[in-house]
């Protein structure tokens, strides 16, 4: 019993060092060179680490089958880090003025809407080890056919990181890939704030808040990830349903954290 409570103690004094020394690493190297090559190293080792220590009932097996598929999914993220920018605004009018339109003409509806996704994307599934959601993609609408859906995403590959309009065909990357959608009641006042609010961002710029989903923070206002920036909104139009700093709330907490029922739940669906 001993050599267990050693064993575990172990690596749990293991796991907190890294995390410590992880996050100095990725927080002084951001700041002197974005795309410094040690990020891509710190954060390699950590999620290889994330899963070894904190998978321990896994067989071995298991094990080589988790770290090959993070390796894959890595490969994929790495390759988009260059289009990321966690300092300055990369992307700047990226929504048109028939969407604002659109919009617009839905404030009378009395609903928006929270849409969470799972999209099976390589960034998803890393995101997952982290959240232990399978959920892990938030965005928000101002008509139920969901024409007018927009959050922050990584442009698709096509455009700069950030504020974006959406469709739910952006969302299907492998099998398995499905959505939940929610109606939450908001006034026509409270609509035309939010909708004002995303008109200023697509104006003054924004970013993806890539290095935000590991500190929990932000280095310039408009710089969000897809949870931040729909509880951000919410909170705008004074109709945010619990307490939480923006940089913390993940997807899964809109639906998991409305302990007064706010939410009206409409479907989920299998893309």
């Amino acid at each position: 019993m001993m050599y267990y409570y050693e064993k575990i103690m172990y690596q749990y004094q293991l796991k907190k060092l890294f995390q410590t020394q992880f996050m100095t690493f990725l927080i002084f190297a951001v700041i002197w060179h974005q795309q410094n090559m040690i990020v891509v190293c710190s954060m390699t080792i950590a999620m290889i680490l994330t899963i070894i220590l904190q998978k321990n009932s896994l067989s071995l097996q298991q094990k080589e089958i988790q770290i090959i598929t993070l390796f894959q999914n890595l490969k994929e993220v790495i390759k988009d880090l260059p289009r990321h920018h966690f300092l300055t605004y990369c992307n700047q009018n990226s929504l048109s003025p028939e969407m604002f339109e659109k919009a617009y003409q839905t404030l009378e509806n009395g609903y928006v809407y929270i849409i969470l996704s799972d999209t099976r994307s390589p960034a998803s599934e890393l995101i997952s080890l982290f959240t232990k959601k399978q959920y892990n993609h938030a965005s928000i609408a101002f008509d139920k056919e969901l024409k007018t859906m927009v959050s922050y995403n990584n442009g698709q590959n096509r455009f700069p990181p950030g504020l974006h309009a959406e469709k739910i065909s952006h969302f299907y990357h492998r099998q398995g890939a499905c959505i939940m959608v929610y109606a939450l009641e908001a006034t026509a006042e409270q609509k035309r704030n939010m909708i004002l609010k995303i008109e200023q961002l697509n104006r003054e710029g924004n970013s993806y808040n890539t290095i935000g989903l590991l500190l929990k923070h932000s280095f310039q206002p408009n710089i969000m990830f897809c949870s931040q920036f729909v509880y951000y909104l919410l909170r705008i139009a004074g109709i945010a349903y619990f307490e939480k700093k923006e940089e913390y709330v993940k997807p899964m907490d809109f639906v998991e954290l409305d302990y007064k029922r706010k939410l009206k739940f409409l479907y989920e669906k299998k893309l």
